[in-house]
């Protein structure tokens, strides 16, 4: 069988080859290098039938995929260029059209995540006034396009990697500080936080700023959050980690990075066993591919017969 390897964020490269379909196997999703720029890319979870539903779709790098929860249409951003703008479209590429136009005083508009009930995204919004920035957290609703302010704009504080709970009742997000206000401005910590829709009030920091957590998701229980983190201060990469929902002791789940590998955005399986994600082996270099781990412990592997090059891995609901 022929499988084919996808780029990354930061790698150009040839096209891949596209192989057969494989039946009744579940899919993941992600943002890989097509022909000129980043395209949404679609496979197997054994890493075959390597597809890129919106190759035609005019525009720029196209990043941050998210299934809706029937897993029969997607979000996705869209670089126009100069900023960032969500999408949706059908799972196979077909009725794509611009869900949120980021314009006038917006910067862009990044990692879009679908509600459980499928009626609302989640969105994370940077604004610029005058040398200033700002950072919100928002929802769309996906019939009527109604935005709701769930954090409202804040100087040096801005949000990303937001994803639902299992029910649709909190939002767990980074917040992103920042040494001043300006644009552009150094970061110096990340958290991980829970919102509450309609509380507009950041809830408490799950993780220590210093150690720069991102890329959180829930376990499909909702009793655990995955992400990713530094070990220590002075760690050079990150790893996964296991989170209570409600806070507590973290649990390492990787040990890449003091190998000289390292690991980053999380996403459960649907079984809630295992979690895929993207990172670096130790004893590899280059790219990040796709890699699975068992959820409770154990060693990190391709998520396909061979390495699967590929950012932002969201796997098929119920697969």
């Amino acid at each position: 069988m022929l499988l084919a390897a996808v780029g990354c964020t930061t790698d150009a490269g040839s096209p891949a080859q596209v192989s057969q379909p494989v039946a009744d196997a579940g899919r993941v999703m992600f943002q890989g290098q097509g022909p000129t720029h980043l395209l949404v890319v679609q496979a197997t979870l054994d890493g075959s039938d390597i597809r890129f539903p919106l190759e035609d779709l005019p525009g720029g790098d196209q990043t941050n995929p998210d299934w809706s929860p029937l897993g029969d249409r997607m979000v996705f951003v869209v670089n126009d260029g100069a900023r960032d703008d969500l999408w949706i479209a059908n799972a196979d590429g077909s009725e794509p059209r611009m869900l949120l136009d980021c314009r006038d005083e917006c910067r862009f508009l990044d990692d879009p995540a679908w509600s459980p009930n499928g009626a609302e995204i989640v969105y994370s919004r940077r604004t610029v006034r005058g040398r200033d920035e700002l950072g919100s957290l928002e929802t769309i609703d996906v019939p009527t396009g109604r935005v709701t302010v769930i954090l409202p704009l804040r100087f040096r504080t801005f949000t990303a990697g937001a994803r639902w709970s299992p029910f649709g009742s909190h939002i767990v997000y980074e917040s992103v500080h920042t040494v001043s206000r300006r644009v552009d401005a150094e970061v110096d910590g990340v958290s991980l936080r829970i919102a509450t829709p309609g509380s507009h009030v950041p809830g408490p920091a799950l993780t220590e700023p210093s150690l720069f957590a991102a890329t959180a998701d829930w376990s499909p229980d909702g009793r655990q959050i995955a992400y990713s983190s530094l070990a220590r201060p002075d760690s050079e990469a990150s790893d996964l980690f296991l989170i209570p929902a409600g806070g507590g002791e973290p649990r390492p789940l990787t040990h890449l990075a003091d190998a000289g590998g390292f690991a980053q955005e999380p996403d459960w399986q649907g079984d809630g066993e295992s979690i895929v994600f993207s990172g670096r082996l130790a004893d590899r270099a280059g790219s990040a591919v796709l890699l699975e781990v068992p959820a409770d412990g154990g060693t990190p592997a391709d998520l396909g017969l061979r390495a699967v090059i590929g950012r932002h891995p969201r796997v098929e609901p119920g697969a």
